[in-house]
């Protein structure tokens, strides 16, 4: 699979990165950063071998994982590293441990060739119940007048889903902590097992008005400014 060379410039939409699991952390941070290749599978599988030596160094275990826009405007075919850690002091403490590693700088510089690093953001999660390992994700970049009333009505948004054949969705809101957009201010990430049920939930939104009324409700404090769909393709 080779994806076209191109820059990402949303980094918003990207997000899919909340679906990675963070044991015992419930306020965590997740960085994005947007690469550009064209050499996908390679680039991949190289990251899967950088995991291996990250986890001998640092002790995190699949610490970078891969995700792929599907249906996200600009950001379709985009990929984008995402990891996710107890705190931006672990983030730079595990940082510098890895920058000590000379097996795991060489491996890093073996990426060079496969890809060029664009923009990267660091979220700090307000509410988080993790995703799938290898599932997918219907995100949406927000700008909102009030965190906690937004975070709040994601209750009643949540119990939406519980009633209507959604309890496998799990919902996590991430505020943009660093490399803030200048009109984002939220990440809502909703996670799935695989595309299909995505593909569902879009459906039952589209077709059964899902969530018109919560939707009116939720517009008197957050304005919507992208969404989109995204799938790991971690190895």
């Amino acid at each position: 699979m080779k994806t076209s060379l191109r820059y990402v410039l949303t980094v918003a939409a990207f997000a899919a990165a909340c679906l990675l699991r963070a044991e015992n952390k419930t306020n965590p941070v997740m960085i994005v950063q947007v690469i550009e290749t064209s050499e996908t599978d390679a680039y991949v599988a190289m990251i899967a071998k950088l995991n291996a030596r990250i986890k001998t160094v640092t002790g995190h275990d699949q610490l970078r994982h891969v995700w792929e826009g599907d249906w996200a405007g600009d950001n379709a075919h985009g990929i984008f590293v995402v990891s996710v850690m107890d705190s931006a002091a672990a983030v730079a403490s595990s940082m510098e441990k890895m920058k000590a590693d000379a097996e795991l700088s060489g491996l890093v510089a073996s990426l060079k060739p496969l890809r060029k690093l664009g923009p990267a953001h660091l979220y700090k999660a307000v509410r988080y119940e993790g995703g799938y390992a290898g599932g997918a994700v219907f995100n949406t970049s927000v700008s909102t007048t009030d965190e906690n009333a937004y975070a709040h009505s994601l209750d009643g948004l949540k119990a939406i889903f519980d009633a209507n054949g959604f309890k496998d969705a799990r919902l996590s809101l991430w505020r943009i902590a660093a490399g803030r957009d200048p009109s984002m201010t939220h990440l809502v990430v909703i996670a799935f097992p695989n595309q299909v049920r995505v593909g569902e939930l879009i459906d039952a939104i589209s077709d059964q008005g899902l969530l018109k009324d919560w939707n009116a409700a939720a517009a008197k404090i957050r304005t919507v400014l992208h969404n989109g769909t995204y799938h790991e393709i971690t190895k």
